[in-house]
């Protein structure tokens, strides 16, 4: 609502102005025009929040192909500390806390708008009640003829409420020239409607009180009704000066109340006294006609003011086929942005003639559907399916998402060619693109600069309107408001999806970065020391008891872990259920990002967490991994689909793929009755995660469906390397000695890491990923832990990596890499993959 009256108030305000500056530039001086005129502009005022969007220009425009690739930039800082995938951050609900409460900025806004608006409509229905009793307790005046004439002891001087004129008692006494021009003052009020005027305009201004537009709109209309009021009485008595004297008696006489239109206020005689003895002659009255030509000039300014203009990509594509069948100029209805939250989005984008879909934070996936004889199909995204109308390009979307319905908004098209030079200032600014980062847009001469919190400036290159590239692997679109004004940015990429940044203020953007510091600060310390904060422990263990009972402190977590926890709980109870009481809770330690790591065993399985605290003691992000029960799980052969089936009730479980193969492979879900069910592509040098419950058997497929292996999750198989030399075996053996180059690839990354230059050109996009995420937090630990003296070799992990210690100066760290051909294709430091 405060957004919606703020943006009338604006629209009114730019009326106003294009108003005023007719006025001026036609040189109109007559106020019988003026109020005309501004009675025109005072009711599209108080009509503006409604009819506002009504007059609609739509814009047809051709999409621009953008190709993206598989390299990530910016990397996601909330990936730190985050080898699987963690309870993202991408709420699209804030929660209803149950146990305290939350501010919520839009809410204190709205309260002081209806305190300050309740104030002001509260005096002036006061004023219109007291007035309105003293009206009923005058006598009338006989012999007026054609006037409601009251006299009353409570009025200073003559006053106007409605169609009645208060006069006092001195009024007998009054020569009978002061009369006439006291009652055709009053009388012009009456006939003109004034106090009616007024009225409207004290009711704008109540809606409108934070605009000074409507103040000072009131006391146009009111100086104009005066100024009209005293050409009536000058005219009436044909002498000005004797007028000008009996305004400057009057005005040290009245004390008018807040309703009442007084003839002589102090505040504005003056003013009027010098116009009236200043003015070669006095206004002339104007007909209808004349009126209603200057209201018909301003109805065009209203209709411009208060419309919009829409885009849209028109083509109608044929229906009843396969989308695979569709030719791929047809393909751009669908080529577009949704919106599931302030920060998840679901993106559907075009590859040769291929379709892909993907959600923020997960891997992109090609669309198939499949004909049903109708122009709605459903294309596979995991657990999520959508339909897509093909006769037109919807502006939304319906995502099936575990067994509920999401409604997805459209908020972006693939942009269209910048046919004229934009100004680039306007993209400059603060965006927040996750709770802990910002992305700076600054100018560089006649380009643009873009940075993420803790990592380096990149150039951006212009694709098109309101669209930029940066590294040719990412794309910026900047999405406008209902006033035109960039307010967020949409950040779209290969391998993290895409994601929705709010514009916001420099205090907030120095307030986010100055807490990265504050981290950045704290975490050297914390890891070579290795111990627990304090409470860490018994935070873990009463939020995993809360969400059993589905009844979280939603007081004791940060807002965005709030919002998060809100919008999964039922999975996250679901899981707990499943999971059982807890038995014990250890001490893991403390990982590069600052949060410290426990391990869980549960009456049913174990399970690691990864918890965040912030200064104020309040849980700042909580990480979540399920590992499964003691069975061990395996590999199936092909030959054994058939009979395979997916069983309910184990043990939850979250498994990690890496696709080895130098090809693509596909990953489906067996059900109870042996159907797949599409879940995702896996891209070489890539890896793959989802949750699941032990021995619930999955199918990895080639690119083109056919059957590789079946995986059944278990603690042997949780993390698996999928190999093209390994495919059928039913178990690999585990490696007992280091890869050749796994050492000196290893020295290479630190020296990298130390001088805040890593080689990414031998990293996979993935490792780059990372790597860029946690460079500020790596470089801080190693500066502290001092000149690197020697690496030894500890053992190989379950998804192939080589464990290496490596001790430094001032203490020891543990690293995990995994590396083939020269190129490292895993990551990590202490306890992980």
């Amino acid at each position: 609502m405060i957004a919606a009256l703020a943006e009338a108030a604006l629209r009114s305000f730019a009326l106003g102005g294009v108003v005023w500056i007719g006025l001026n530039l036609f040189r109109v001086r007559n106020p019988h025009l003026h109020m005309t005129a501004w009675m025109v502009v005072l009711l599209a005022s108080l009509a503006m929040p409604f009819v506002m969007h009504w007059p609609t220009l739509t814009i047809d425009r051709l999409p621009l192909s953008v190709p993206v690739s598989d390299e990530t930039w910016p990397a996601d800082l909330a990936m730190l500390d985050r080898p699987f995938l963690p309870i993202a951050p991408d709420a699209a609900i804030a929660p209803t806390a149950k146990h305290g409460f939350s501010i919520d900025c839009w809410t204190v806004v709205t309260t002081a708008y209806a305190c300050v608006a309740g104030l002001l409509l509260m005096r002036l229905a006061i004023g219109l009640c007291l007035t309105w009793r003293l009206v009923r307790a005058a006598k009338p005046v006989r012999g007026m003829i054609g006037a409601d004439v009251r006299v009353s002891r409570d009025v200073g001087g003559p006053v106007t409420f409605g169609s009645t004129i208060l006069v006092p008692p001195q009024f007998f006494g009054w020569d009978a020239k002061k009369r006439l021009a006291v009652l055709a003052h009053e009388g012009a009020h009456v006939a003109n409607g004034d106090f009616y005027v007024l009225l409207l305009a004290s009711l704008n201004r109540v809606v409108f009180w934070f605009s000074p537009f409507s103040w000072w709109q009131l006391a146009r209309l009111a100086e104009l009704a005066e100024i009209i009021s005293d050409a009536r009485a000058i005219e009436m008595i044909d002498d000005r000066l004797s007028y000008a004297e009996i305004l400057l008696d009057v005005a040290a006489s009245v004390k008018p109340r807040p309703m009442e239109l007084a003839m002589a206020r102090v505040s504005t005689v003056r003013a009027r006294v010098e116009r009236i003895i200043a003015a070669a002659a006095m206004p002339v009255a104007v007909g209808w006609r004349k009126r209603l030509w200057i209201a018909a000039a301003i109805v065009p300014v209203v209709i411009v003011s208060s419309g919009m203009i829409v885009y849209r990509t028109p083509d109608p594509v044929p229906s009843g086929s396969d989308i695979a069948q569709v030719p791929a100029e047809h393909y751009h209805p669908f080529v577009n942005f949704y919106a599931m939250g302030p920060a998840s989005v679901f993106a559907i984008f075009r590859e040769g003639d291929d379709l892909y879909g993907q959600l923020t934070g997960q891997r992109r996936l090609r669309l198939t559907a499949a004909r049903d004889g109708t122009a709605s199909y459903a294309a596979s995204f995991g657990e999520i399916t959508f339909p897509v109308d093909m006769e037109r390009r919807s502006s939304e979307l319906t995502l099936h998402m575990n067994g509920r319905d999401v409604r997805a908004i459209r908020v972006a098209e693939m942009p269209a060619p910048a046919t004229d030079a934009v100004p680039l200032d306007q993209y400059v600014g603060w965006y927040r693109i996750a709770p802990n980062r910002v992305l700076t847009i600054r100018r560089d001469g006649d380009g643009l600069q873009v940075q993420q919190t803790g990592q380096g400036r990149s150039p951006v290159l212009a694709e098109g309107r309101d669209a930029f590239s940066v590294h040719g692997d990412h794309l910026l679109i900047f999405l406008r408001d209902e006033q035109a004004s960039v307010s967020r940015v949409l950040v779209q990429s290969a391998a993290s999806g895409a994601r929705l940044a709010p514009r916001i203020d420099a205090a907030q953007a120095q307030a986010i970065e100055a807490d990265f510091a504050r981290r950045l600060a704290e975490v050297p310390d914390r890891f070579r020391e290795q111990v627990p904060a304090a409470g860490s422990k018994e935070m873990i263990l009463k939020g995993i008891e809360d969400l059993r009972h589905g009844t979280p402190s939603y007081d004791r977590m940060s807002a965005p872990l709030a919002a998060n926890i809100h919008h999964r709980l039922d999975e996250l109870r679901a899981t707990f259920t499943a999971l059982g009481a807890v038995e014990s809770i250890f001490f893991r330690g403390v990982g590069p990002g600052g949060y410290d790591i426990y391990g869980a065993k549960f009456e049913n399985g174990t399970a690691e967490f990864r918890l965040l605290l912030e200064p104020d003691g309040k849980a700042g992000d909580v990480t979540f991994r399920p590992d499964g029960n003691d069975e061990l799980g395996g590999i199936v052969s092909c030959s054994e689909e058939a009979s395979v089936r997916g069983r309910a009730g184990t043990s939850p479980i979250r498994i990690m793929l890496y696709n080895e193969t130098e090809d693509d492979i596909q990953v489906f879900k067996l059900d109870a009755n042996g159907a797949r069910k599409a879940q995702g592509v896996v891209r070489p040098d890539m890896t793959w995660m989802t949750l699941t419950t032990v021995n619930d058997p999955w199918v990895i497929a080639d690119k083109s469906g056919k059957c590789m292996e079946i995986l059944m999750p278990g603690r042997r198989t949780r993390f698996y390397n999928v190999e093209a030399a390994n495919i059928g075996a039913r178990h690999v053996a585990r490696r007992a000695v280091p890869i050749a180059d796994g050492e000196a690839m290893l020295r290479q990354y630190l020296e990298g890491i130390g001088k805040g230059q890593p080689d990414y050109d031998h990293m996979t996009s993935e490792v780059a990923n990372v790597t860029r995420a946690q460079l500020p937090f790596d470089q801080a630990i190693l500066a502290r832990l001092g000149a690197l003296r020697a690496v030894s070799f500890r053992g190989v992990t379950a998804l192939d990596s080589d464990i290496y210690l490596a001790q430094f100066a001032n203490g020891s760290a543990e690293w995990r890499i995994g590396v083939r051909n020269g190129t490292i294709t895993r990551i990590a430091l202490g306890p992980n993959f």
